[in-house]
């Protein structure tokens, strides 16, 4: 039995993503799982750039925003969201 989708992010996590900085941080504003076994699972982000953008929330799929470039701030960091 599928137990539904492992997800990635949670509403109000704070997110930046690798490829795009101009993009500024993000804030996590909902989830939409399906209610079909095997469905997709979304995230909805809000950015500095006061664009709103939708990435896959699951971590059992290669589309994934972990997979795409997304990685969530820890509050404890300061403005460097990536070391590499």
């Amino acid at each position: 039995m599928n137990a539904g989708p492992r997800l990635f992010l949670r509403p109000g996590e704070s997110v930046a993503h690798r490829d795009y900085p101009e993009w500024g941080r993000g804030s996590v504003l909902e989830i939409s799982t399906s209610t079909i076994p095997g469905g997709a699972a979304y995230v909805r982000i809000t950015f500095e750039d006061g664009q709103e953008r939708t990435f896959f929330n699951d971590l059992d799929d290669s589309r994934c925003a972990y997979f795409l470039g997304l990685k969530r701030i820890d509050r404890r960091e300061e403005d460097v969201p990536f070391p590499w």
